[in-house]
């Protein structure tokens, strides 16, 4: 059997962000096992609840006695952005920490596509030159740990 790479494997959305490093299983059939290093959550995300910030449900502002009507839902929209930003960031400097001490490996992040694009970057500039990134734009932060082991072995996440 080949030597396999060190791997880390982060599942995210922008409520929960799972860390597991990818081990070789004895088990042929299995291959491979998922050991969860760190479960980050995000603050903001429970702070707000899945209905946005302030559970207001009009993207207008109404109310006569605060002045003029004027559109809220650019704002809130930042501010959902800006909370995603510093989750990112959070999971980014876990991964890192995860990593610091790899002569090599592979990071594999797998976040949902809006998560995804605001970590890339950050991610690439902060791992060692010699640990690879792979991504996939899916949401399965809500799979069990034996899903995850399924499509790492599927799609050939960890070599």
């Amino acid at each position: 059997m080949a030597v396999m790479k060190q791997t880390c494997l982060i599942v995210a959305d922008g409520e929960k962000a799972r860390l597991f490093v990818v081990v070789p299983d004895d088990n042929p059939r299995r291959k491979v096992r998922l050991v969860e290093q760190t479960t980050l959550h995000s603050a903001d995300f429970n702070a707000r609840g899945r209905n946005g910030a302030g559970g207001v449900a009009s993207e207008r502002n109404t109310n006569r006695q605060a002045g003029p009507v004027h559109p809220v839902g650019a704002q809130r929209e930042r501010h959902r952005l800006e909370q995603e930003r510093r989750f990112g960031a959070a999971i980014v400097k876990s991964a890192v920490a995860l990593t610091a001490d790899w002569s090599e490996g592979g990071m594999v992040l797998i976040a949902e596509p809006r998560l995804l694009g605001l970590m890339r970057e950050r991610l690439r500039g902060a791992l060692k030159k010699h640990i690879t990134l792979a991504e996939l734009a899916k949401d399965y932060s809500s799979l069990t740990t034996a899903a995850l082991e399924k499509i790492v072995i599927a799609q050939r996440l960890a070599q």
